[in-house]
């Protein structure tokens, strides 16, 4: 999953600390019940590949509690090692993040709920999802999608939100292909064009 992502999706920071950094972020997903992790593998006789995969939240703020609270540390420290080794990328990193990143880690980046306020209802955050050169074209990613987005449902989450780089034959003409509606385009830190997408979810029958 982590060579496929750092391979597939190079967008943002994450992708740019390498494979050790993102399979220990992968993990995380595997720990959480507010978290999916899928992957769609070939069978060729005894031997399975890898050839796609999918991360995501079933509610986006109690898995960012989740892995400030039991992965801070350790994300941290292979984020550390990676960024001393890679100088471009900590350049860019103390230029555009050090200081939202510090911000996070602390947990002060989250204003307190007051204690009047009405329960909040939780929003799916697909994360990641890529599908490997050899595979795509069969249905694999709407497969994952699909997936992802039936644990949602099922979880009670009523609401789905993505974002995905624009670029010529990009997974934005999938997403509006999909269901999936259009919130806003914008420009990341790195100077990349994005757009957010969004989907409304169906119960499932008998809930």
């Amino acid at each position: 999953m982590a060579a496929l992502h750092v391979r597939a999706l190079p967008m943002g920071l994450f992708p740019r600390l390498g494979e050790q950094f993102v399979a220990r972020w992968h993990r995380a997903y595997l720990d959480s019940p507010h978290a999916v992790a899928l992957v769609a593998v070939r069978r060729t006789g005894a031997e399975e590949d890898v050839v796609g995969f999918l991360v995501g939240a079933t509610d986006r703020l109690s898995f960012h509690r989740e892995l400030l609270r039991n992965h801070r540390t350790a994300l941290a420290v292979r984020g550390g090692l990676a960024l001393v080794t890679r100088p471009a990328v900590l350049s860019d990193f103390t230029r555009t993040r050090l200081r939202p990143y510090l911000r996070r880690i602390s947990g002060s980046s989250e204003p307190p709920v007051p204690k009047w306020s009405a329960p909040r209802a939780p929003v799916a955050d697909l994360t990641a999802v890529a599908v490997a050169t050899v595979a795509r074209r069969g249905g694999a990613g709407r497969r994952l999608v699909e997936t992802f987005l039936t644990r949602c449902a099922a979880s009670g989450t009523r609401w789905a939100e993505l974002v995905t780089a624009l670029e010529p034959g990009g997974a934005q003409d999938f997403y509006a292909s999909t269901g999936w509606s259009v919130l806003h385009d914008v420009v990341t830190r790195d100077g990349v064009s994005v757009r957010h997408f969004a989907r409304r979810l169906d119960l499932p029958e008998g809930s």
